[in-house]
């Protein structure tokens, strides 16, 4: 019965990814982030090339009198792909606040929630990577479990449709898988923050943007970058060595980018490959790179965590500094499996000093901040938590 409803449920899904390819528009939608996530967001929207209205319409879910529009822009898809992309930044909104947007008076009305400008609650996310290696119904499993948290957000660390530029189709199924699965239970879509990964570029490793065209063109966002939610939280996404060179001018960015943000209590780094890898070599050429220039860093200036992928199993480190296990160390977790089917089988903790558990499973990791603490939870893809562990948040980092 459970293998006849899952058929079901996916010949469904993909009927109506048809549809909408077939002229019901758009054919997906997603949100991002390219300001700050307490007043703004990025609404994107894919459509046939026919479609090339770029206006959508909104209000707050509690005042739907007070409608308003907005115009964007679009651009087509890179390599011929014949359809649009659609972009839209909403700006001056009020945080924690749930929106309604559509793209005509008669279409369907969409959801988000922008975040709140402080602590007083607490907020959660997830983060993965790995996505969409093999079918699309191990991504859905995933995503519905994601989902069933209600996060504010997503990370996602790269190789995330494993296009290759060549399969570029998969780009369209994934986020219309998205669109359709990653929504909270009061109906929000939950926004991706992407980092890019060695599938997502032709070629893998040093290459330039122009060689991840529908990475760089699907999120409009840079290699690298940071963004703040207010005083509470800080994320830097990182590009380990597929667009941009891990050494030189990034870590020059990556330094500027920690200190300013050294009073800030929740820090946080997204990035494909490891620098602790569960998997790979400890000596592996871009671990390495990541560690001698990135680790210091982060070490330097109080990351929190590092969220990793790359590997296809699932690893906790100890906290580390100094090439030592040290409580108030860098937590390094990852190694991206959310979409695949078998993931890889990693080293046993007594076989690599700075492993505190491992597993080789399908998942994606939850994250709970709160003013007083860090929570962190490996979920596998039947919403089973099988790896937890929490930090405090040390009196000078308090707001």
């Amino acid at each position: 019965m459970h293998m006849r409803s899952s058929i079901l449920s996916f010949f469904i899904f993909f009927l109506s990814v048809f549809i909408h390819l077939e002229g019901v528009n758009p054919i997906c939608v997603y949100l991002t982030w390219s300001g700050d996530p307490l007043t703004t967001m990025t609404i994107q929207w894919i459509t046939n090339l026919e479609e090339i209205k770029d206006e959508l319409h909104f209000c707050q879910k509690d005042d739907q009198t007070k409608w308003q529009s907005k115009a964007g822009s679009h651009a087509k898809m890179p390599l011929h792909f014949p359809y649009l992309i659609h972009r839209t930044e909403l700006t001056q909104l009020s945080p924690d606040t749930i929106y309604c947007f559509k793209f005509s008076e008669e279409g369907k009305t969409y959801q988000f929630k922008t975040m709140p400008a402080d602590l007083e609650k607490p907020i959660h996310f997830v983060a993965g990577g790995d996505v969409y290696h093999d079918g699309i119904e191990y991504v859905i499993e995933t995503n519905r479990q994601a989902a069933a948290l209600n996060p504010c957000f997503a990370l996602i660390g790269g190789d995330i449709a494993y296009s290759n530029t060549t399969r570029n189709m998969r780009w369209i199924e994934w986020l219309s898988a998205w669109e359709k699965t990653m929504v909270t239970q009061d109906g929000c879509l939950i926004p991706i923050v992407p980092g890019i990964g060695n599938h997502d570029v032709d070629g893998g490793f040093n290459q330039n943007p122009v060689d991840a065209p529908f990475y760089y063109a699907l999120f409009g966002l840079p290699g690298y970058h940071a963004i703040d939610f207010g005083k509470y939280l800080s994320l830097v996404i990182m590009d380990s060595g597929h667009t941009h060179p891990i050494e030189g001018v990034q870590t020059h960015w990556l330094a500027k980018t920690l200190h300013e943000r050294e009073a800030i209590p929740h820090k946080f780094a997204l990035y494909h490959v490891p620098a602790y890898p569960c998997v790979r070599h400890y000596k592996y050429k871009y671990s390495v790179l990541v560690r001698t220039n990135w680790g210091t860093l982060f070490e330097q200036f109080g990351l929190n965590a590092a969220f990793e992928n790359h590997d296809h199993a699932y690893k906790r480190t100890f906290p580390l500094k100094n090439r030592q296990v040290v409580p108030t160390g860098v937590l390094y977790l990852g190694d991206g499996a959310w979409g695949v089917k078998k993931p890889r089988a990693p080293k046993k903790p007594k076989k690599a000093w700075y492993l505190a558990f491992t597993a080789q499973k399908r998942h994606f990791i939850h994250v709970i901040l709160s003013k007083d603490k860090r929570e962190y939870q490996a979920i596998d893809h039947r919403g089973i938590v099988f790896d937890s562990v929490s930090q405090p948040v040390l009196q000078e980092q308090k707001i």
